[in-house]
Order: C-alpha cells, then sequence, then structure tokens
C-alpha cells in the first residue's frame, strides 16, 4: 500500500506541474514511464483512483509525443478511461475527444456483466448495467454502425428489470429502446428478425399488464416480420415462430377470432419441428403447443385437438434437459385436460409431476423466490392424490397409498429440503460420501433455472452462451439419471429421493393415527394412516369453496367476539364460531373419528388415544382438535359431539416431519434449563404493545421451573435499562436455545400477510434484527425439547398459495430440533394466556417435580378441556392454543 500510495503521489505531481508550469518534461522522463508501469502492476479491479491518474498520464504524453512515438501511450490512455468510464467518472472529468472511443472500449465489459446475471435476478443487478448502458449511447453517434445493437442491448436489461420489479416504466422505456433499434437496423442486417422478435414480447407483456389492443396488435405484427426475415434453416427460426405462437395466441384468448388461434396452432407446430429433440427449449415449445391446442378443444370439442394437446403436453414434461418448473406446469395441463374422462391416466401425469416439485424451488435460491415458484404450483399435490382417489380401476388400498404418499411428496417442501439435509442425504454421505457429493453437486447444477428466453441474439455474444448451456443442461440430466440407479442399487437406498411408500410411512402411526386431510375441486378425503395401512374416508361435503367460505366467516366471528366496541354483539360472534366448529364436526373430524372407532370419551383411568392431524391447505386455517357442537353445561348433548372429549389432538405439516420430531424426543437431562422470555412491552408498539399478565406468566413459570434463564423487557414505565445479557435480543435467544430443554416465550407475534417467512416474534430487536421463520431456518439444537409460543398466530400462514408449504413460527421451532411446540392459530387473551400456560405447566410435571416434555400433548389437552368446561360457550379465548410435533 505504501509504494502504490508513493508512486501515485508522484504522478500527480508531475501532471500537476506540467498543468501549472506548461512544462511537460516531467511527463516525458523515463522515471515517469517507470513510475506509471510499477503503479500499473499494482492495480487491482477496483483502484479506480490510480486509473484516472495513469489516464490522463499517457493522455499528456499522447498529446505532446511526435506521430509514430504516441501510439502506446494513447492505448494506455484508453485503457485507463475505460475503466473510468465504466465505473461512472464524470464525463466532464474525462478528455472529451475519447468519449465516443470509451464507449467503444465500455462495450465488451458491459456485454460480459450482462452474461454473468442468471435468472432470477434482482433488479439491482440490472440497475448498473442499465445505467452503463445509456451512458455508452449517450456518447454513441446516431450513425455508428452499432447503435442499433446497443439499443436493442439496452431493451433486454430494461425489459429484464420490470420481469423483476413490475416498473411499467421500465417496460415502456424497453419497447421505445426495441423500437429505435428496429427503426435503425437495414431491412438486410442479420439481427433485424432478433430485434423484431423481442419487441414484440415486450409489447405482448405489457398488453398483459395493461391491456392495450394497441400493443397487442403492434407484437404481431413484430413478431411475423421476425418470422419472415428468418431463413428457414436458421438455428433461431423456431424461437420465432414460438414467439409468434404465443402472441396469437394472447391475441385469440382477447379477440377470440379462431383463425389467431389456427395460426398460433401453425407457428407453434413448425417452432417444434424446427427444434432439437433434447433441446431444453423444446419442452416450453411443446407446452405452447399444447396449451393452444387445449384452448381450441374447449372451443371445438373436437377428440383430435383433445389427443394432440395431451401428446405435445406429455412429450413436453418428458424433456429431461427442461426447467423442472416447465416440465411440472405442462404435466399438470395434461392431467387436468384428462381428469373427467380419462382419471387413471391424469393420476399418473400428475404423479409425474409431482415427482419433480422438489426440484422446482432450487436450493441456491433466496427463500421468497422458492416461495414464489412453489406458490405458482399450489394444489398439485391435492390435484395429484384426488385423481388417484377417482381412478376406480385399482383396488382401494391402493390408491389410498399412492395417494397418501403423493401429499407427503407435494408438501411442506421446504421443510422437507432442511429435513433430507439433516437425514437422508446425510445417511448417504456417511456411507458413500463420494456418491452424494456428486449427487448435491448435479442436483444443484440442474436445479439452476435456465437464462431467459429473451437473451437468444448474437447482439450480446448470449447465444453461444445459451447454446453451451442447453448442452450442459442435457449432458447434466444424463448423468444425474445414471448416478441415481447406481445410488438405489445400493443397500439401504432402494427408495433414495422416491416418494416414501406405505411401509416407510406405517412406523409412524405405532403411537396414534396420523390423518392427512386433502379439500379439493375433484373430491375431498381424509387419509387415516394406521399401523395396519392407509384407509379413506370419503368427505363429499368438504369442497374448497365452502370450506373457504367457512374460514372467512370463522376469522369475522374471531374479530367480533374481541372487537372493541362496546355495542358490539360478541355473544353474537361466539355463537357464529361455535356454528364453524359444529359443521367442522359435522363434514371432516366427526366422520373421521368414527371411522378410527374413537366413538365416545374413554372411560376413566383408561389411557386417550392420539391422533395426529395433517390438515394442509385450507383446513390448517381451522382448529381441528376444537371441532364439535359445544354446548351449555346443562345440555343432553354436552361432550357428547366433539375432539376433545374423544382423543388428544397433535398437528404435524406432513407424516415426514413427524417422524423427523420424534428423532428428538430422548429424555431430557436430569438438569434441564428453561429459556423464559417475556415481553410486557414492546418497544416500537404504543398503547397495543403493552401485555400486561406476561410479568405473571414469567413469574409463574420460573417458580415452578429450577433452572431458568429469564430475559425480560425493561420497564418502559419506569425507565429500567436491565443488562445487556437480560434484554431479550434475537442474538441473546439464539445464544441460550443452544443449552436449554425449554424455551418459553411470552410476547406479541405477527403472521406476515403476504410472505410467511417473516412472520415474527417481537422481541426487544424486532425493528432491527427480527426472530422471524426464516432466521430460524439454519438452526439446528441437540438439547431442544419444547418451545412454547405463548403468542398471537404463530401456527398460521395467511397466504392462500402457501398453505400446503406450513410456512410458520411453529414449524420453524419443530424444525430447528423442537420435537414439541406449543402455538396458536389466532390472537389470543393475555389473560388466558397466562392461565393457560400456568395450567400447561402444572400438568407437565410429575408429584416430585419432574418434567417430562413428552406429555406436552396430554398436558395441553388437560389444560384447554379444563379451561373449556368453565367457559363452553366461548371457544374463541379456549381453542387457538395446539400441539404439533412428536
Amino acid at each position: 500500500m505504501d509504494e502504490r500510495k508513493d508512486l501515485l503521489a508522484a504522478l500527480q505531481a508531475r501532471l500537476q506541474h506540467a498543468g501549472d508550469g506548461q512544462d511537460v518534461s516531467p511527463l516525458l522522463e523515463p522515471a515517469a514511464l517507470a513510475e506509471a508501469e510499477r503503479l500499473t502492476r499494482l492495480l487491482d479491479d477496483q483502484d479506480v483512483e490510480a486509473r484516472y491518474v495513469l489516464g490522463w498520464l499517457h493522455w499528456s504524453r499522447y498529446q505532446v509525443l511526435p506521430e509514430g512515438r504516441d501510439q502506446e501511450d494513447l492505448a494506455s490512455a484508453l485503457a485507463m478511461f475505460t475503466f473510468c468510464f465504466v465505473h461512472d467518472i464524470s464525463d466532464e472529468a474525462l478528455p472529451e475527444p475519447l468519449l465516443p472511443h470509451l464507449a467503444d472500449g465500455a462495450v465488451s465489459t458491459a456485454t460480459a456483466m450482462l452474461q454473468q446475471i442468471r435468472s432470477p435476478a434482482e433488479p439491482a443487478d440490472f440497475t448498473v448495467i442499465i445505467r452503463l448502458w445509456r451512458h455508452i449511447l449517450t456518447h454513441t453517434p446516431a450513425d455508428h454502425p452499432d447503435r442499433a445493437g446497443r439499443l436493442h442491448i439496452l431493451g433486454l436489461a430494461l425489459q429484464s428489470r420490470f420481469v423483476r420489479s413490475g416498473a411499467v416504466a421500465d417496460l415502456d422505456a424497453a419497447i421505445t429502446a426495441g423500437r429505435q433499434a428496429v427503426d435503425t437496423t437495414p431491412a438486410d442486417h442479420p439481427d433485424r428478425a432478433g430485434r423484431l422478435s423481442n419487441l414484440g414480447l415486450a409489447l405482448r407483456i405489457r398488453f398483459e399488464r395493461l391491456g392495450a389492443v394497441a400493443d397487442l396488435d403492434a407484437a404481431t405484427d413484430a413478431s411475423r416480420q421476425a418470422v419472415e426475415a428468418t431463413p428457414a434453416d436458421h438455428p433461431y427460426r423456431a424461437a420465432m415462430l414460438s414467439n409468434l405462437g404465443l402472441v396469437l395466441q394472447s391475441r385469440f384468448e382477447r379477440s377470440g377470432v379462431v383463425a389467431d388461434l389456427d395460426a398460433a396452432i401453425t407457428a407453434g407446430r413448425q417452432a417444434v419441428e424446427a427444434t432439437p429433440a433434447d433441446h431444453p427449449d423444446r419442452a416450453m415449445r411443446l407446452g405452447g403447443l399444447g396449451f393452444a391446442l387445449g384452448s381450441r378443444f374447449e372451443r371445438s370439442r373436437a377428440v383430435a385437438d383433445l389427443d394432440a394437446a395431451v401428446q405435445a403436453l406429455v412429450m413436453a414434461s418428458e424433456v429431461g434437459s427442461a426447467a423442472p418448473s416447465v416440465r411440472v406446469r405442462v404435466g399438470r395441463a395434461a392431467g387436468g385436460l384428462l381428469a373427467s374422462s380419462a382419471p387413471g391416466r391424469a393420476a399418473g401425469l400428475l404423479e409425474g409431476a409431482v415427482r419433480l416439485l422438489p426440484e422446482v424451488a432450487p436450493r441456491g435460491l433466496d427463500r421468497p423466490d422458492q416461495q414464489e415458484l412453489l406458490g405458482r404450483l399450489a394444489g398439485l399435490a391435492g390435484d395429484a392424490a384426488a385423481l388417484v382417489l377417482a381412478d376406480l380401476s385399482a383396488p382401494v388400498d391402493e390408491r389410498a397409498g399412492r395417494a397418501l404418499g403423493l401429499l407427503e411428496s407435494g408438501r411442506a417442501l421446504l421443510l422437507a429440503q432442511v429435513m433430507a439435509t439433516r437425514g437422508d442425504l446425510t445417511d448417504l454421505r456417511a456411507s458413500h460420501p463420494d456418491l452424494a457429493e456428486q449427487f448435491t453437486e448435479l442436483r444443484d447444477l440442474l436445479d439452476q433455472p435456465s437464462s431467459s428466453s429473451i437473451w437468444f441474439r448474437g447482439d450480446t455474444g448470449a447465444a453461444p452462451v445459451q447454446d453451451r448451456e442447453a448442452r450442459d443442461r442435457r449432458r447434466v440430466a444424463a448423468e444425474l439419471g445414471v448416478l441415481l440407479e447406481q445410488i438405489r442399487r445400493l443397500e439401504g437406498f432402494a427408495s433414495f429421493a422416491l416418494p416414501p411408500t406405505v411401509e416407510d410411512l406405517r412406523g409412524q402411526a405405532r403411537q396414534g393415527p396420523v390423518v392427512t386431510f386433502n379439500v379439493n375441486d375433484y373430491r375431498s378425503d381424509a387419509l387415516l394412516l394406521t399401523e395396519q395401512g392407509v384407509t379413506v374416508v370419503a368427505l363429499p361435503d368438504l369442497t374448497p369453496a365452502l370450506v373457504g367460505a367457512h374460514i372467512n366467516a370463522f376469522h369475522q366471528a374471531l374479530a367480533d367476539s374481541s372487537a372493541p366496541d362496546p355495542d358490539a354483539d360478541r355473544g353474537a360472534a361466539q355463537q357464529r364460531v361455535r356454528e364453524i366448529l359444529a359443521w367442522l364436526w359435522d363434514t371432516a373430524v366427526g366422520p373421521v373419528l368414527d371411522a378410527l372407532g374413537y366413538s365416545e370419551a374413554p372411560a376413566d383411568g383408561q389411557e386417550w388415544p392420539q391422533v395426529w392431524w395433517a390438515p394442509g391447505g385450507l383446513l390448517s386455517l381451522l382448529p381441528l382438535h376444537a371441532a364439535g357442537h359445544h354446548t351449555p353445561r346443562h345440555h343432553p348433548g354436552y361432550r357428547a359431539r366433539t375432539a376433545l372429549d374423544r382423543i388428544v389432538s397433535s398437528y404435524t405439516p406432513t407424516i415426514g416431519a413427524l417422524g423427523y420430531a420424534r428423532q428428538h424426543t430422548a429424555a431430557p437431562p436430569a438438569q434441564a434449563q428453561t429459556l423464559i422470555v417475556a415481553m410486557p412491552s414492546t418497544p416500537g408498539l404504543q398503547r397495543q404493545g403493552r401485555l400486561s399478565e406476561v410479568a405473571r406468566e414469567a413469574t409463574q413459570l420460573q417458580a415452578r421451573m429450577a433452572h431458568s434463564i429469564l430475559l425480560t423487557e425493561p420497564d418502559a414505565g419506569t425507565g429500567s435499562a436491565g443488562t445487556g445479557d437480560q434484554i431479550p435480543t434475537r442474538t441473546a435467544v439464539f445464544a441460550h436455545l443452544a443449552e436449554v430443554t425449554i424455551a418459553h416465550f411470552a410476547c406479541h407475534g405477527f403472521s406476515h400477510p403476504t410472505d410467511p417467512s417473516q412472520s415474527v416474534l417481537l422481541l426487544h430487536d424486532w425493528q432491527q434484527d427480527p426472530l422471524t421463520v426464516a432466521s430460524l431456518a439454519p438452526v439446528n439444537l441437540d438439547h431442544a425439547r419444547l418451545a412454547y409460543l405463548s403468542a398471537c398466530s404463530t401456527t398460521l400462514t395467511r397466504s392462500q398459495q402457501l398453505l400446503d408449504e406450513s410456512i410458520h413460527l411453529t414449524a420453524a421451532f419443530q424444525l430447528a430440533g423442537f420435537p414439541h411446540v406449543i402455538g396458536t392459530l389466532w390472537e389470543i387473551d393475555d389473560k388466558y394466556a397466562a392461565d393457560i400456560a400456568n395450567s400447561f405447566y402444572a400438568h407437565l410435571t410429575d408429584s416430585e417435580e419432574n418434567v417430562d416434555t413428552n406429555r406436552a400433548a396430554q398436558a395441553l389437552h388437560d389444560t384447554i378441556r379444563t379451561l373449556r368446561d368453565q367457559l363452553p360457550l366461548t371457544p374463541s379465548l379456549w381453542a387457538a392454543h395446539l400441539h404439533a410435533g412428536a
């Protein structure tokens, strides 16, 4: 660093001397060139300052050296100033005569920056690139032969940023740049077709966003011209035809003109015929053709169109080198076309799509991107399971087993990724580390999304990159297939990366049945897993529309029951809550318990049976454990038809998650420690931040637990600040979680309405460093046994598209290593929350003050049942709490 600093100062002094006195001799001395060469050798990738000085040194020398001896300095000046130009040095600080040349020199850097971006990218990834291309265009003369190509590239970058940001201004600018690129490209230029096709795509996207028919017509014209300008044997003709087909289908959907649909199908067929059989893009082109044929079948009801649509979609789903998300989408579409006429074949197609679901959300993506990809395919596993059950050609027990396996494979995939990393893949690493490493490498390579389809023209050099990527994906897919066959031939790994079999699942029913619900438009059922196998209980009255309506009514009634308005009819609200719990019993829970033989309460002294609910989807928003006809205590039917009076209820996202939880159920150490996190007030919240009963809840728990650690929020009323390690920050909580057996949180909870991974427990620093679902994902605890989340809505997922994923705080704590978690389905009353917690721990502790966390489900059941007996007509106060896990 000292040498660089000294050399830089020496060169700056030479430049200043030459500038002040008009004496250029210091710049021409051999020592000046030697200093410049030494400084050049010290440059790193970020050193703009030194390059700026070196640029002026060489430019100044170039201006005074005689012709013939000045070219090396000119080349060096251009190299140094081009770097400064790329890194946004002001034009006024650079030599004006060089600016057009610097723009030319910056093109290679800007192109490389584009090629390094892989989909999906973030808007910020394009911001620097867009600024640079605009800078380049500012200094590209109107008659420059490459101006049209640079405008085209700018348009592509703007369009890509729009795809991620949704900012219409970017799309408008992309279309403007695209039009200018086309207008300034000669009619016989080899890149004109690509520029026309990409302009057509941008116009079609704007039509879909804003609905302007003029955009759709312009998109059609541009796409047609692109095809006409592309020779029949050109390698990109298939892409041009595919784009034309998409635009024509959009125009048909807008206008209903069948000629557009017919033309779309013709273009789609030509695109498929021009695409190699193993090319990754063949799946998308077959899919586009299949969707167009499906649209024509819906209009014509011609069997030939149906057969052709299904054939195209099935062929698309079988392109092994294509992106998994494309293969899943087309497989699902093919199954949907056949659902009514051939449920067995439809079920097989959807089953294939479900098998690909784990690969749709690559592990290398950020969690929001994973959630977005999975959200687009919500309900696929449910559709597949329903169609399997609808296929009456197979024996019922076989159908039941297949359906349950599909639901296991297609739900809670983000949880399953982490569990697999800590489970089956761990076993492979332990036994065959070389194969495990190969599998992980190939899987992650194939997981990567392919480059955006708009990057197919030679303007950016992206065409060779995309062709190479296509070849690489084909090679990786083939290698992964061979490797999977090799792994499955090993002893103990026959089912590696395959959906679980009934035999795999039955072991989890030894402690009690597991009931998996599937609420679906095709049909609704409960799948009952016992040690004997899987049985089906058809639930014909449990339609998605009806369940959705009852969910909305239920949550509105909950809100009304706690409304601050003194004139609110809370009694009527509680009546609606009870009516919905009765409906839930009649349509779902009651038929299941009857089928299991749990038709009445156990006799005194008899052990209570336990049932694990895996509600999936919509039913996860309702309290299955509280279903029943709740009446006044003197009513003749009191306790006759309620889940609370027949079974102990627990919840699990999937049967696999239940098995994962049971791996952590060994007896806790004798000196088990309890972490108590208490937030009687919450920074950043005003009146609603006060939880007056939290202090009592924490004090009662401290009295019961001999070895406890208390983190409590300082009392804002007294100004007490407490000591640093007593304040409940996320860092402090995480530091203690690794050493405690029980973690109890008494605080506010918040279920995020759109991104469930951002659902949070509100600790002291929740605004700066929140304890979210996502922050718990990498946590893996060894001593954890019980997490009690005495907070609002910790088991609630508000995003409809992600209900199958069970992304909430309760599941996050279970994944972190807590085999037992107490969570809540809605907002809870402060006073009753403290009473429930105190009673729960009393039931958890035996006469000798020993704490048995494996009794967590029974302890909560006893607590809630007692409170229900006290307040039978106000279920909103006692039905929110639930037990999840082992």
